[in-house]
């Protein structure tokens, strides 16, 4: 049902991608963050990222959030970094494809839980005040906090974002992959 979902919001946003607005790759946002395990490992929790534009075609990215899993009755900080490269591929679409790392730490516990992923897809200016974006990620994981070994998984993102005016709008992503989702919610200043 989730790829059934994905796939039909990401066919209804690129047959739109030609009809307005600009593309920022930098911005610094902060927000809500929560995920739903199938597994009923869920955790929420508050986060802030940033990314500048490099030239014409790359971005630098990064990000720290702090989070709260229910099922261990604990706190996590989490920090990320990362690259990319986008080139436009219509007037108002561009082809995205990022890198990133990242890592968490629990807190009160020893070792910590590493990913690395990467993602292609596209992101539109689809109206004047409203932009999205669809893309599909791999990301490979070992969990030293919680005896994991290594977990890989494929993933789907779709995100739009809001402009009030030229810097202000308000971002939300939504992530799918075969053992849960994750929303994200919170405004966006753009440079």
């Amino acid at each position: 049902m989730k790829r059934i979902l994905l796939a039909a919001l990401a066919t209804a946003i690129l047959p739109l991608a030609a009809q307005a607005g600009d593309l920022s790759y930098s911005y610094l946002q902060g927000g809500y963050d929560y995920t739903n395990s199938d597994s009923g490992h869920n955790s929420h929790g508050w986060g802030g990222t940033g990314s500048v534009a490099l030239g014409q075609n790359f971005q630098v990215f990064g990000g720290g959030s702090r989070v709260s899993h229910d099922h261990l009755d604990a706190i996590s900080n989490v920090w990320n970094l990362g690259g990319g490269f986008h080139t436009a591929i219509s007037d108002r679409t561009d082809f995205v494809a990022d890198v990133d790392y990242r890592q968490a730490t629990l807190e009160g516990r020893s070792g910590d839980a590493r990913a690395y992923s990467g993602e292609l897809g596209v992101r539109s200016a689809l109206a004047p005040h409203f932009e999205g974006w669809a893309m599909a990620g791999y990301a490979n994981s070992h969990n030293d906090n919680l005896g994991h070994n290594n977990s890989e998984k494929l993933f789907g993102k779709l995100g739009g974002q809001y402009k009030f005016d030229k810097n202000w709008g308000l971002v939300g992503v939504a992530t799918v992959s075969h053992n849960g989702e994750s929303y994200f919610v919170g405004p966006r200043f753009s440079f």
